[in-house]
């Protein structure tokens, strides 16, 4: 692209966060789809809309006279998360390697910050949500139209026919869409809004892709989250109840109709393999595991450095130099061998202001504290949302880490900021329900 309209395109990007800030985020989702295309300077499309997100938040707390300075528990982890960064790049054995991935870790960190800031109101949100159900339905549905057929499998692996969508392997895709399957199913369960079939459609497409990946991790993920939610949130046990039938009755028909169909063997094959060595060296867990557990032991405190496991992995003090390992299958084992124990304790403060988030967000759902259960406040829906799109990745990060791909993490951050951003609505609500409860003075 020449300069110019290099310069031309900045300039209007530019113009667009002054009059919209909320823009660069409806952005973010809406063209999820072409998210890893390379822009000049070998950035992708989604790393300068998070860019863009985090200059947005800053300037309309600059032009608000809000402190730029963490006031609150989220802020606060992503600067632990971000002297974590910097600590573990200072002491990885190659700076170039680890300054690269640290940088967009603490990008990444900062986006969830500032689409806390840009999608606090209702009228912000349901624009933000909306364009990220959109993206987010075509990403699904480029993997289930690319082909869901399985054609081979190698000791638990399937080697041939999963479904990736724009993703480089299956494994990405598969978390993507269950995080997005989990936000979308419990959306649509909790507003009556056109948002709500927006959902419904996105939640298809998410099932319909994650099925098609064939990812144990993802698969892990999201029942996990189907449970946790069928607990917390009553209103997704009929739709998880009934969509449970159907696809076990289609299943049965399919056994019926194809005896020999080899399908459930390949899926028995898939589960029974992710805690099993097995002869495929890429999914030898075990050895891979205890690899990240010896990283993390060489440096307690920051690691050996952001994206340095691969490189660990291969020198002589590993024992996992013939099998290749990108990174440990485990996300505490992966966060604590690159970045530590501040990593991790900046992930912990994270969690704990989502689960404040979501405590929260759980009392309007239940018809507490006057709260109609029939109307739930989308500030409230969309906490609960995005948490259990969390507790997705939670449960995939028990086997796997595919949170090297930029889209794939933007998007787990970008839940972590959408569950901040409903609980900064429902604030902002109470307190002006409180200020319209209080009587005018009397002349």
């Amino acid at each position: 692209m020449p300069l110019p309209m290099i310069a031309l395109a900045a300039l209007l990007m530019a113009a667009l966060v002054l009059w919209r800030p909320v823009t660069p985020l409806v952005l973010l989702g809406l063209l999820a789809p072409i998210g890893m295309t390379q822009l000049p300077a070998s950035l992708d499309v989604v790393t300068v809309l998070s860019g863009l997100v985090v200059v947005a938040a800053a300037w309309e707390a600059l032009i608000g006279r809000a402190s730029l300075l963490p006031t609150s528990a989220a802020a606060l982890a992503a600067s632990i998360w971000t002297l974590g960064v910097l600590g573990s790049v200072a002491f990885s054995d190659d700076l170039a390697r680890a300054a690269v991935l640290g940088t967009w870790q603490i990008l990444a960190a900062w986006t969830a910050i500032g689409i806390s800031v840009l999608a606090r109101t209702e009228q912000r949100m349901q624009v933000s949500v909306a364009a990220v159900l959109l993206g987010a339905s075509i990403v699904a549905g480029s993997g289930v139209i690319d082909g869901v057929s399985s054609r081979g499998a190698f000791n638990g692996s399937v080697v041939e026919g999963r479904a990736i969508g724009v993703f480089s392997q299956p494994n990405e895709y598969g978390l993507y869409t269950a995080m997005l399957w989990a936000f979308s199913l419990v959306l649509a369960c909790l507003v009556h809004s056109w948002l709500k079939w927006l959902a419904a459609l996105c939640s298809v497409l998410s099932l319909a892709g994650l099925a098609a990946s064939f990812s144990r991790g993802a698969w892990m993920g999201a029942a996990l989250a189907a449970v946790v939610m069928a607990i917390l949130v009553p209103q997704t046990r009929r739709p998880q109840t009934i969509g449970l039938a159907i696809g076990l009755g289609m299943l049965s028909a399919a056994l019926v109709i194809v005896p020999f169909w080899q399908l459930p063997r390949l899926l028995l094959d898939r589960v029974l393999s992710v805690f099993a060595g097995g002869t495929n060296p890429y999914d030898n867990r075990p050895a891979l595991m205890a690899e990240g557990l010896r990283e993390w032991q060489e440096n307690l405190l920051f690691g050996v450095g952001p994206n340095m496991y691969p490189v660990q992995s291969r020198s002589l003090a590993s024992e996992t130099r013939t099998l290749e390992g990108q990174h440990a299958h485990n996300l505490v084992l992966t966060v604590g061998a690159e970045q530590g124990i501040v990593g991790l304790v900046a992930l912990g403060v994270f969690v704990a202001a989502v689960v404040v988030a979501f405590s929260s967000a759980r009392r309007f759902a239940l018809g507490r504290d006057g709260a109609d259960i029939h109307r739930v406040p989308l500030g409230a829906a969309v906490t609960m949302s995005a948490a259990a799109a969390l507790v997705a990745l939670v449960g995939a990060g028990v086997v796997d880490y595919p949170l090297r791909n930029a889209l794939t993490r933007t998007t787990a951050w970008m839940f972590i900021g959408l569950a901040l951003a409903g609980h900064r609505s429902l604030r902002y609500r109470q307190d002006n329900q409180q200020a319209r409860s209080i009587p005018e003075p009397v002349h």
